[in-house]
């Protein structure tokens, strides 16, 4: 059986060094989870863009069915239907930026949330080397400790300055 001395210090190896590979772990994990956010990201600009540009071929041809059935009604596109035409182009457009807005938005919340997970990996790598300090320092403190109780049973009368 081995003597305490050791068991303390190999105890104190062991539970820093799990602190250690714990913290690496939730680490990773976070790491992880930012590449997935910013995968999603990049995700939701794509269909942003693609929504948008479908919006606009939509509109582009509701548009020209507009012109055509003035024209073929024998309405000239001047004044008023050329207002109407002006004000359905511009509501369109609208809407094509707003679908690009809120994919924007969309993806700005995915990036916040990839740099979240990145400083939550710093600070558990951080977390996890702190407390492998304190483990070893407290090691430390319990192996003195016990080596003060060995001198003492080996010799005790040290404690009396004899």
């Amino acid at each position: 059986m081995c003597d305490p001395l050791t068991l303390t210090i190999a105890s104190t190896a062991v539970a820093a060094g799990g602190q250690l590979y714990s913290g690496m772990q939730q680490a990773n994990a976070y790491n992880t989870q930012a590449a997935f956010a910013d995968r999603q990201a990049g995700m939701e600009l794509e269909r942003g863009n693609y929504e948008a540009t479908r919006a606009r071929e939509q509109n582009d041809r509701k548009l020209a069915g507009m012109r055509g059935a003035y024209l073929s009604s024998g309405v000239a596109l001047e004044g008023s239907p050329t207002e109407v035409i002006a004000d359905s182009a511009t509501r369109a457009s609208l809407d094509e930026q707003a679908i690009r807005y809120g994919a924007r938005v969309q993806a700005g919340n995915m990036q916040f949330e990839a740099r979240q997970a990145r400083a939550n990996a710093g600070s558990a790598v951080i977390g996890s080397v702190i407390g492998a300090l304190g483990t070893g320092l407290s090691g430390y403190s319990q192996y003195q400790n016990q080596q003060q109780k060995m001198t003492m049973l080996r010799n005790p009368y040290l404690t009396y300055g004899v």
